[in-house]
């Protein structure tokens, strides 16, 4: 009725509609990918799922079945292999979150006052929590920064993690030849777009 009522104004209805991809549209991004773009998200999974309980393909297939369903929206202007890498990354970081909390009411053993140990876990050690947010916040910051290239976006979310040498360089598909010509691209492109560094 509301649509209906709002329809001859024009983009009244349309416009936040445009702004996202629709589902058939999600369906046809997905259809359209590239092999290296399927073998860039599978890393990217492989990195993500660490610390959760998700099986392989499982947490890909979250991604995209709440893409599919507009749980999570992609914005037209952004690429949709990074959408789902991001989408893939705050997937598994609230499973983490979630399997901590259970971790910490189940570990202890001592039974009947699971809310306040679950509360007491949430507020532990605000200063580590502090931290990992700042580095959360940094690797997020570095990232969109290197929006376009998709081989540094994905240097990036590698080297957050514990790989390093040769299996880091593994991980992301290159020779050491062309890690260092990343590496190189994002000093550059950090350099010019972030000549003061990081704000806190």
């Amino acid at each position: 009725m509301d649509d209906e009522s709002e329809s001859p104004k024009g983009g009244v209805t349309a416009a936040p509609e445009t702004k996202h991809l629709a589902p058939e549209e999600v369906l046809e991004k997905l259809d359209s990918m590239s092999a290296d773009d399927k073998r860039k998200l599978r890393l990217i999974e492989r990195r993500r799922r660490g610390g959760t309980n998700f099986q392989e393909n499982e947490l890909y297939s979250e991604a995209v079945t709440q893409a599919i369903v507009g749980q999570r929206r992609c914005p037209r202007d952004q690429s949709f292999v990074a959408f789902l890498a991001q989408s893939m990354r705050s997937i598994a970081s609230h499973r983490r979150k979630a399997l901590g909390r259970t971790e910490s009411l189940t570990s202890d053993g001592r039974g009947h006052d699971g809310g306040e140990k679950q509360v007491a876990s949430d507020q532990l050690d605000p200063e580590a929590l502090l931290i990992e947010k700042q580095a959360e916040d940094v690797i997020k910051v570095i990232y969109e920064t290197l929006e376009g290239d998709e081989e540094a976006q994905l240097a990036v979310i590698a080297i957050s993690g514990q790989n390093r040498g040769k299996a880091l360089r593994d991980e992301i598909g290159v020779d050491q030849a062309g890690y260092d010509y990343i590496m190189k691209r994002i000093r550059r492109t950090l350099a010019k777009k972030l000549p003061d560094g990081f704000r806190s």
